[in-house]
């Protein structure tokens, strides 16, 4: 009798990612996470350290066996305060960028046994909209893009699929919010999304519903990135 569907979450510990774990962990996979943090959801199990360090990364997927199902990048610098920050550019690129990349590259062999699948979290920063604040996390997410499109075809020869998710104002700790939860005037549902519904998101593209699906980037804005405005048509 085969064993239970295994995925390593980073980012696992908060957000997006901790919604992720938990989702799995309930659908009955077995989830390795990474976080700087110990405070990883119940049935996680915990790989405490930098998500982008290949010892960590490594150590992730001895734990989780020879067969790996699925891997989730969520794990994300936050945006700076200052554009012209240098080091909060190098932080940013290492973290949102570099990681995924260094987490796919390790992870691959793994994921062409087990036929599994990897999304990475991006953003509608960087893909549609830009950041006064923060060009390097703009600049992070937007390459997220160009990164999935590239491993979609470097996994397509051993089955393995590789999609985007892309959220918009969704409401977690990881970067305040302008307006008030429930009261968005610049989204078409007119409320912030939560992390649960991005973690279903993810769920369905690491599953057999998106079998057919490689190389896409999927928005969960609210229809944030298609609305002009309320004054409209």
């Amino acid at each position: 009798m085969s064993g239970p569907r295994v995925a390593i979450v980073t980012g696992a510990a908060s957000g997006i990612g901790r919604a992720t774990a938990e989702r799995l962990v309930a659908d009955g996979w077995h989830v390795v996470g990474i976080d700087l943090r110990s405070d990883q959801p119940a049935g996680v199990e915990r790989v405490v350290g930098d998500a982008c360090a290949p010892d960590v990364i490594r150590q992730a997927i001895d734990a989780a066996g020879p067969l790996l199902h699925g891997l989730v990048c969520s794990a994300g610098a936050p945006v700076s305060e200052t554009w012209d920050d240098r080091a909060a550019w190098d932080e940013i690129m290492r973290v949102d960028l570099d990681a995924p990349f260094e987490a796919l590259r390790l992870a691959m062999p793994r994921l062409v046994v087990a036929g599994g699948s990897a999304v990475l979290v991006g953003s509608i920063v960087g893909s549609v909209e830009g950041s006064r604040r923060s060009p390097a996390y703009a600049a992070a997410k937007a390459g997220l893009g160009g990164l999935v499109r590239s491993m979609a075809l470097v996994g397509a020869a051993g089955g393995v699929r590789v999609n985007l998710v892309e959220p918009g104002a969704i409401d977690t700790p990881f970067d305040p919010p302008r307006y008030p939860p429930d009261a968005r005037p610049d989204v078409p549902l007119g409320r912030m999304g939560i992390a649960e519904e991005v973690a279903g998101t993810i769920a369905f593209l690491l599953g057999p519903d998106a079998a057919y699906v490689t190389g896409a980037s999927l928005r969960v804005d609210g229809g944030r990135t298609v609305f002009g405005g309320p004054d409209r048509l």
